[in-house]
């Protein structure tokens, strides 16, 4: 039985003086369904973008190394495969050769040890559907990925070999895992986002597993994690319906609190920034825009002009750019209608 799933808000805040609002969608992906984006732990002001196209051999990475005001294809423009159309994790290492990886729906892993002017597939990956990649920020030979059939796996030698955990334990505990953060203290705490089973943690590069929050039932849809790691927001809400909860953990997970007077509005992206010691919360959501959260009030961010959207049963595409204060955030929301395998 196939299931239709409404993806994907992808949410950028950039920090810029206020004499510098850049458009940092209108430069190389306007128009771009953009499936997965990551910042370079390696070099500043560096990230990869995972796209989707429409028919097989259409699969791109774009690069930025100007905090996203400009990006450029790599692999000469060219699809990095001709059986990839859709991008759904990037990484990259901090290796010597600038390795990258781009996890796909349906055709695995695939590698570049040239900085993406080449492509190889890596035959040996044990998952065709990988939804997020994460690399060790201390040790770059360490390398996990999410998958919807066998849970996280790992490398622990820059992707040669990947290990996955017994049957019995991935049928304990998740198998789908839509996905994965590393603590930034330490390469061997990571935590998982699962479809329906809350997050899970484990502490030992993913050998074992616990759960750290029930979210009864919703969909964890995104996790944010400060950069001391002292702070971890989970976004959940049900699938296809408005109900949302937004949970806070300040123990690295131990203990959550789910936060009061959540707008009920379908939440799918949470970040949060630190400005002037003030706490900015910004939450995303399928249907009704950008919420923020300051000194414990949530209020809509409103449009500086209108999105133009198409009928909801069609693929349709909205640019839209708001201000924060001495915030420049733009956010290009894509909505596609896939038929993925049930959950």
């Amino acid at each position: 039985m196939k299931h239709p799933i409404t993806l994907l808000s992808l949410l950028l805040i950039i920090q810029l003086p206020a004499s510098a609002q850049v458009d940092t969608i209108l430069h190389g992906l306007k128009g771009k369904i953009i499936r997965a984006m990551e910042k370079s732990n390696a070099a500043p002001g560096t990230y990869y973008a995972g796209l989707k196209g429409n028919t097989l051999g259409t699969g791109l990475v774009y690069r930025s190394t100007d905090h996203g005001q400009t990006w450029h294809p790599l692999h000469d423009g060219q699809p990095i495969d001709p059986y990839v159309a859709d991008i759904q994790a990037v990484a990259g290492s901090s290796l010597p050769g600038h390795t990258l990886y781009a996890g796909t729906w349906k055709n695995g892993l695939l590698k570049s040890d040239d900085g993406g002017r080449s492509w190889q597939k890596d035959v040996h990956f044990p998952s065709s559907d990988i939804r997020s990649i994460r690399i060790g920020r201390h040790n770059a030979d360490l390398i996990y990925a999410s998958t919807s059939s066998f849970g996280v796996v790992r490398s622990t030698d820059g992707g040669q070999h990947w290990q996955r955990n017994d049957p019995a334990l991935v049928d304990s505990t998740f198998r789908f895992a839509w996905s994965i953060e590393v603590a930034p203290h330490s390469d061997d705490i990571i935590f998982a986002q699962t479809f329906s089973d809350g997050v899970w943690v484990s502490r030992d590069q993913g050998k074992t597993w616990q759960k750290s929050l029930d979210t009864e039932g919703k969909v964890c849809w995104d996790m944010h994690i400060s950069d001391d790691g002292g702070d971890i927001w989970v976004a959940s809400s049900q699938r296809g319906d408005s109900a949302s909860a937004i949970y806070h953990s300040s123990d690295l997970g131990a203990t959550w609190t789910s936060l009061p007077e959540v707008p009920q509005i379908g939440i799918n992206q949470v970040s949060v920034s630190q400005r002037d010691g003030e706490e900015t919360l910004v939450i995303g959501s399928w249907q009704d825009g950008i919420y923020i959260r300051r000194s414990g009030s949530w209020s809509k961010v409103d449009q500086r002009r209108p999105c133009r959207h198409r009928t909801h049963r069609s693929r349709w595409r909205s640019i839209c750019h708001r201000q924060l204060g001495q915030w420049h955030l733009s956010c290009e929301v894509v909505v596609v209608h896939n038929h993925l395998r049930k959950w």
